[in-house]
């Protein structure tokens, strides 16, 4: 099997819900040669899927060393950040995400919430905005990628209750339910 099939292989795992299988696949194709960005980011996923914090952190800090201009790996690292509830440290990586990449939603969605957490009010609903504006498909699927942490999807919901700010009143009833949904998934 070529190191393609490999990492192929490792991402029809992933895919079909056999996340260990897809990490051996991974670090197999890795191990062979095969592109060592592509690969420590989809195991990093992998890892971050099985709450291996300390593994996903270190693929991501793999790849955005071996290419600094990887919004990805600057993405995924925040979101681990997130789950260990490290919002500074999520904060830098979502601001650099970001930068790299001002149209993703998802990241966008996600420095949101981890500035509502680090009590930055204001901050947070303008990137809740920015987030519905930019929204791409992957903003569907970003609470199934970002693990089985739903305490700050709570909290923002609560910023949508207009609990916590006055979210409701920023943002239109459409941009509204386009967030209720991302978080209710």
């Amino acid at each position: 099997m070529t190191t393609t099939e490999l990492f192929h292989e490792g991402q029809d795992l992933f895919i079909g819900g056999h996340i260990e299988e897809s990490i051996k696949a991974y670090t197999r194709a890795h191990d062979e040669g095969y592109d060592p960005v592509r690969t420590y980011l989809s195991r990093g996923v992998a890892y971050l899927r099985k709450a291996e914090y300390d593994k996903a952190l270190d693929d991501f800090s793999a790849v955005v060393a071996l290419d600094p201009n990887n919004e990805r790996g600057y993405y995924y690292r925040g979101i681990t950040y997130m789950d260990i509830r490290d919002f500074e440290h999520a904060l830098e990586d979502l601001d650099h995400a970001i930068a790299l990449n001002p149209e993703r939603g998802t990241s966008f969605l996600a420095r949101g919430l981890t500035r509502s957490e680090l009590g930055c009010e204001e901050d947070a609903v303008s990137d809740f905005k920015a987030a519905v504006a930019y929204s791409d498909v992957e903003a569907s699927s970003f609470a199934h990628t970002f693990g089985n942490t739903h305490t700050l999807f709570e909290k923002s919901m609560a910023l949508v209750e207009g609990e916590r700010g006055p979210l409701r009143i920023v943002l239109t009833e459409n941009e509204v339910k386009k967030l209720e949904k991302w978080m209710e998934n």
